[in-house]
């Protein structure tokens, strides 16, 4: 039998996933492809002094960092029919 690390596979593992742009660390798993190319981060202080659009503010999970991040979902803002239908993306726990 073999042993792993990872016992528990609770599907994150095929997500594609985002990166947080201070430390380079997993931040967010996107549940489709889609919902990774529509979605951006960005430090929130960069953000706010560029005052940038955003539309969620997380904060990195990974411990050494917890940097606040600016979460910008592009097809919020690129919509011409007013609607958009974006799946939803989760945060990782670690």
């Amino acid at each position: 039998m073999k042993n792993t690390t990872n016992r528990y596979d609770d599907g994150r593992r095929s997500m594609p996933k985002r990166v947080c742009p201070v430390c380079s660390k997993r931040a967010i798993d996107c549940s489709d492809l889609q919902a990774y190319h529509s979605c951006e981060l960005t430090d929130y202080r960069i953000a706010m002094q560029n005052g940038a659009k955003y539309d969620y503010v997380i904060i990195c999970p990974n411990p050494k960092c917890h940097a606040e991040l600016a979460v910008t979902i592009k097809t919020f803002h690129s919509s011409r029919y007013g609607t958009v239908n974006v799946p939803i993306i989760g945060t990782v726990i670690s």
